[in-house]
């Protein structure tokens, strides 16, 4: 077996997985060095690309083996972008070079987190900036990345789960398992408790079975959009109720066996038995939305992020999207039950508005659909004119993202990233020919 590195999160420690080290250690695997780790976080100047970087170096001063399939790795929270990050460096393009053979993620940021833009305010300044080594600061640059719709997250996931030279999370090169909770905590950070996540990160933000729509409006009267293919199979991801803190105690009673049966599983699988793998985590998931009956808390949400720009490739950051039904809903009930309910949550990222993130609520969709089996979402985006000599080429109808008969848009507890190209438009005057006399 091989040794086991296991990454804190952002302003935690090694000190909070000495239990779950200790818990391994009691198990099967009594003869495995198992290695803690800990990395600066809350320094401003620090990148997610230096803690990628600086883990390569980590291990080497170890003496950690960096051949194929040497160690493996458990992550909690932004240790899951920590270690992407090592991954995307060391593999470059050649996949099959991961020196990670099996990764188990709990509760990661894989697509960012809702408290990240509070962990950069004055707020969070207050509350985690007291400590010598970065008074004052709580990690700027990594708390940015961690914003839901940053360009960080979404960059990344073209780069490891859309590169088709780059299937890193295939099941021959690395066994990938994401555990996650759908619990409150039981503390003042209740106050902030989202629905579909575990009081930190979204069940659709950690998942890693993404999904990407590419939306072309070169002709807006008829747009193209097509999915984009991922380069690996479905990855395994099991849901429990527990909340950020609590997906990572052995100790606690809560759905214990199916715990300790899908870590202990996720750091063993082989290739050939990980489809059953995700099976289990499957049957896990059901269960576990199951069991909160008719509670909000137990809904099952689709994170979508939405990029814009134009053919150049420069971002769109002054736009509206808009969810309704073209024909047949004349009173808009359609665009009134979208807006008004489903969708939960509009999220602009602070640094580059064209960069947004829209939450879902895609058990109430389904229920609205299982109601009017008639019904059907269009999605439709409005750019503003830059000045009179610049405009961009809007769409007069919207397309068809969400409807009852065909429901291949909706995926429930997964990320979907939207790209979406808008052409500019010069006016005519911008630049004319005369012919000369």
């Amino acid at each position: 077996m091989n040794p086991i590195v296991i990454l804190h999160g952002w302003s935690d420690t090694s000190e909070s997985f000495k239990p779950l080290a200790d818990w391994l250690k009691a198990r099967d695997f009594t003869v495995v060095p198992i290695f803690l780790g800990d990395y600066l976080s809350m320094n401003d100047e620090l990148t997610l690309h230096d803690l990628g970087f600086a883990f390569q170096r980590a291990l080497a001063a170890k003496k950690i083996r960096q051949d194929p399939h040497s160690f493996d790795v458990i992550v909690h929270s932004t240790g899951g972008l920590v270690v992407r990050e090592y991954l995307r460096q060391v593999c470059q393009g050649a996949p099959q070079k991961t020196p990670v053979e099996h990764l188990l993620m709990l509760a990661p940021a894989n697509f960012g987190s809702p408290l990240a833009k509070l962990g950069k305010s004055v707020l969070g300044r207050l509350l985690k900036g007291w400590d010598w080594d970065h008074l004052g600061q709580t990690g700027k640059a990594i708390l940015e990345a961690l914003e839901l719709a940053s360009p960080y997250s979404y960059q990344l996931a073209l780069d490891d789960l859309f590169d088709l030279r780059n299937a890193i999370f295939d099941p021959a090169n690395i066994r990938v398992t994401v555990m996650v909770g759908t619990g409150a905590y039981d503390n003042y950070r209740k106050a902030l408790h989202e629905n579909g996540s575990d009081g930190t990160v979204r069940v659709s933000t950690a998942n890693l079975n993404a999904n990407l729509l590419r939306v072309d409006f070169s002709n807006p009267a008829n747009p193209k959009h097509t999915f984009v293919q991922d380069n690996c199979p479905k990855l395994a991801l099991a849901v429990f109720d527990r909340n950020h803190s609590s997906i990572h105690d052995p100790a606690l009673a809560t759905q214990a066996a199916d715990w300790a049966r899908i870590v202990q599983r996720a750091l063993t699988v082989p290739v050939s038995g990980y489809a059953a793998h995700v099976a289990d985590c499957a049957t896990v998931t059901t269960r576990t939305f199951a069991s909160g009956g008719s509670s909000q808390m137990y809904h099952q949400y689709q994170h979508v992020v939405f990029r814009v720009h134009d053919q150049f490739g420069q971002p769109v950051d002054d736009y509206i999207v808009e969810f309704y039904q073209e024909e047949g809903d004349p009173p808009d009930r359609v665009f009134a039950k979208i807006h008004g309910e489903i969708l939960e949550k509009v999220t602009t990222y602070s640094g580059d508005s064209s960069y947004r993130s829209f939450l879902f609520d895609m058990t109430d969709l389904a229920k609205f659909f299982d109601q009017r089996p008639k019904a059907r979402v269009e999605m439709s985006i409005t750019a503003a004119a830059i000045s009179s000599r610049i405009s961009y080429r809007n769409p007069p109808a919207g397309i068809t993202v969400f409807s009852a008969k065909d429901r291949k848009f909706m995926r429930p507890n997964e990320p979907t990233l939207v790209d979406v190209t808008l052409y500019r438009d010069p006016a005519p005057e911008v630049f004319k020919l005369s012919p000369h006399p």
